[in-house]
This record gives C-alpha cells, sequence and structure tokens, in this order.
C-alpha cells in the first residue's frame, strides 16, 4: 500500500466511524487485511501489510496507534460502539500473524524517522555504488536462490 504525502492521521490505514451513516465504518485496504488476519481460520497464515514509502508523511502521525499497540502488546481503540460497528471491534488487537515492512526513501521530498521510530524497528539498509549498478546491468547474472 503506497503512503500518501498527505497522511497525517491514522483514518488512511484504519479508517473511521462513518459521521452520516452511524452504523458504518469506512474501511481502508490496511484494516481490511488486518481483520482477515484475526480470523481463527487465518491464524496460521501470514500476513503481510506492506507501506511504500512510509517517510513521504510524517510516520508519527499515521502509525503512532500502530507502534503504541506493538511496543505495549495492547489493542488500538477504533470506536465507541462496545458491541463493534460494521464488522469492526471497539478495540483491535493486532495479530500475531502479522508483519508490517515499511519502504523508505531518503531525498528532498521525505521525512526523517524520529528516534522513537527507529527504537521500535527492524532496519535493513541498502546501498549500492554506481559502479555496481554498471557493472549489473553490463553483465547480469542468474540469481542463486539456494545460495539465499
Amino acid at each position: 500500500m503506497p503512503v500518501g504525502a498527505d497522511w497525517t492521521s491514522r483514518e488512511q490505514m484504519l479508517g473511521y466511524p462513518d459521521g452520516i451513516h452511524p452504523e458504518k465504518y469506512v474501511k481502508q485496504a490496511a484494516l481490511n487485511l488486518i481483520l482477515e488476519a484475526r480470523m481463527p481460520e487465518n491464524e496460521k497464515k501470514p500476513y503481510f501489510l506492506i507501506l511504500d514509502e512510509m517517510n513521504l508523511s510524517h510516520v508519527e502521525r499515521y502509525f503512532s496507534d500502530f507502534l503504541s499497540a506493538i511496543e505495549s502488546d495492547e489493542a488500538i481503540p477504533m470506536h465507541e460502539v462496545e458491541g463493534g460497528l460494521d464488522g469492526v471491534p471497539h478495540r483491535l488487537k493486532l495479530p500475531d500473524n502479522l508483519f508490517v515492512i515499511g519502504t523508505v526513501n531518503v531525498d528532498e521530498t521525505t521525512y526523517m524517522f524520529s528516534p522513537k521510530v527507529l527504537d521500535r524497528a527492524n532496519v535493513i539498509e541498502f546501498r549500492v555504488a554506481e559502479e555496481d549498478f554498471d557493472a549489473f546491468l553490463e553483465d547480469p547474472k542468474k540469481i542463486n536462490l539456494d545460495a539465499l
């Protein structure tokens, strides 16, 4: 799921209660994935939420509830209806079979991660020298998947 430069809250990921139709909840793709992963028949199946270019927006603004839930192992408050609303529980516990992966590009259009975000992340940094790109493009090799 591509992160938008205008993401200022969790609503782009977790949706929100519909203000016009109080019996409905506006769901987003990430929420639908989480709800599917929580189903008992899927508990042994891994689910991956991939956030492409996470730092196009301030991560702390749209991802803070996820960070708190991951750190504390507590549920995310979703709405005020105790029994659930339109298939969305009152409080959303992130399932153990959900893996959140984010890509990051660093340039003049992106935001740097705060120390709080980095403390809660596993970072893999890929750096490739220009001459390595040239060498690969001039003589591409078949990838040895067994070696990986």
